[in-house]
This record gives structure tokens, C-alpha cells and sequence, in this order.
């Protein structure tokens, strides 16, 4: 709910019922300007005000609070849908971070196994020893 909603509910219902400024700031204890500045956007009751004012006026709550329902579900499904974007995108960078690290794993140990073959080899007098340095 914005700060908007709110302050534009309070507009209507004292239009509505024409009630002045003056009136609700004296039963609220507040300025004129303050009620000016609620319908107007600039501040905003707070839930105490909100709940004497609906008191004041005769009306619910309900109405000076009017919420677009769709309007947050919308916001809320985008939330959703981005938490769920973040998440699939985060798996797959878990998913190439394994299978880089499995790479390098790999490849560490094809050298690995590399360099102990050439050793055997050239310990058999297999590969000269000429031949082992060159590769290793």
C-alpha cells in the first residue's frame, strides 16, 4: 500500500461527506495544514490517526485504507518470479563451478597420471631418460 492510497481515500471520504480542514484538525488536535497535508500527499497518519479519523468520519478503516489487492499480488508474483530467476541462476553457477572445478580435477590428475607413466617408463629403460626430461 502506498503512501498515496491512503491520502487519497482521505480526500474522497471528507469530500464525500463535506467535512472541512478545519473540523478534522480540531477533533484531531491538529493543524489545518496537517489535514492539508495528508489529503495531499505530503504526510502521511499515522495507524493511530488512521484509526481516528475512520472513527471521526463513521466510516471502516477499510475505506480510508483501500488497497489494490491486484496491484500487490502483481508486485508479489514478480518477487516470486525474480527469487525463482536468482535461484535457478545461482544453480546454474553452482553447476559450472563444479564442473570447472571437475575440469581442473581432471586435468590435474591426467598430469598427474601423465608424469608417474613417463617415471615408470623411463625406470624400465623404457623411454631414455632424454626423452623423460623433455616430456616431464
Amino acid at each position: 500500500m502506498t503512501k498515496k492510497d491512503c491520502q487519497n481515500r482521505i480526500r474522497v471520504v471528507l469530500a464525500d461527506k463535506q467535512i472541512t480542514n478545519r473540523w478534522l484538525a480540531e477533533q484531531m488536535g491538529v493543524t489545518d495544514m496537517t489535514v492539508s497535508r495528508w489529503k495531499t500527499n505530503k504526510i502521511q497518519p499515522s495507524m493511530a490517526q488512521f484509526v481516528e479519523i475512520a472513527r471521526l468520519l463513521q466510516v471502516d478503516i477499510k475505506d480510508l485504507l483501500e488497497v489494490d489487492f491486484d496491484a500487490e499480488k502483481k508486485i508479489t508474483s514478480s518477487i516470486d518470479t525474480m527469487a525463482k530467476d536468482l535461484a535457478n541462476e545461482m544453480t546454474n553457477v553452482n553447476i559450472q563451478s563444479k564442473n570447472l572445478q571437475g575440469e581442473a580435477s581432471i586435468t590435474r590428475e591426467y598430469v598427474d597420471n601423465n608424469a608417474a607413466v613417463h617415471k615408470m617408463l623411463t625406470e624400465r629403460g623404457i623411454i631414455p631418460e632424454s626423452e623423460s626430461a623433455k616430456i616431464g
